[in-house]
């Protein structure tokens, strides 16, 4: 799970988030395997109970077609691809080539690669590039970043579809106030408030991984 390096506390007791960790298993060896790059790379990732939640909640409501604003070498893009099912789609951006070689490498042969397509370019270029209406999206990238990609993302998710963003607590740093030079979380904070004032969506905030937000669009915005 993904947090700043200076986070001032854990969003969980390390007792606690070990313990629902332990509850996260799998027989699918891939989920070992992506976790075993991230760790030998030391590369921040949403974390198995976020991922969880993430399936959870698209399964909820019927998902079968997500964005993702950052995919990396498609952690979140996982429990995603088993929600949507093998009718399903995940398109997900990445600027970075290599970790699109590694998404490729990691994926090849398992049956999940089929449903996720990870375009390379910036969150919001492929973004723009697709037609259509997403039951969910993911917001995932730079923290100065998040107030768009929820601008950009509302008017294209479904009524009833969900908006996610992963690091809103930030290791607690948005439970404090932003020092000065702290553009991060001062962005985080903005956009928390963002999600709870916005008419459009109804939001909650999980306290797993690093803060998770769950905000779901009003029928009435359609």
């Amino acid at each position: 799970m993904s947090h700043p390096s200076d986070a001032p506390l854990h969003i969980l007791h390390p007792e606690v988030r070990d313990y629902i960790h332990s509850l996260c298993t799998s027989d699918d060896p891939l989920i070992e395997q992506l976790e075993a790059h991230a760790q030998s790379r030391n590369f921040p990732l949403i974390g198995r109970s976020s991922g969880e939640w993430l399936e959870l909640l698209t399964r909820m409501i019927g998902g079968k077609r997500v964005f993702e604003f950052g995919s990396g070498f498609g952690f979140s893009a996982y429990f995603f691809a088993r929600a949507v099912g093998p009718q399903g789609e995940v398109i997900g951006s990445e600027k970075d080539a290599h970790e699109l070689d590694d998404h490729k490498r990691l994926f090849a042969g398992h049956p999940l690669a089929a449903r996720i397509r990870i375009e390379q370019g910036g969150a919001f270029e492929v973004f723009d590039q697709q037609q259509g209406m997403f039951d969910a999206v993911l917001i995932d990238i730079d923290k100065a970043s998040y107030p768009q990609a929820l601008e950009q993302a509302i008017p294209r998710v479904r009524p009833g579809g969900l908006i996610l963003a992963d690091n809103v607590l930030w290791g607690g740093k948005t439970a404090r106030p932003a020092a000065q030079d702290d553009g991060s979380t001062a962005a985080l904070q903005a956009f928390n408030r963002q999600l709870v004032t916005d008419p459009r969506i109804q939001t909650a905030i999980l306290p797993c991984g690093d803060g998770l937000s769950v905000s779901m669009k009003r029928a009435d915005e359609a």
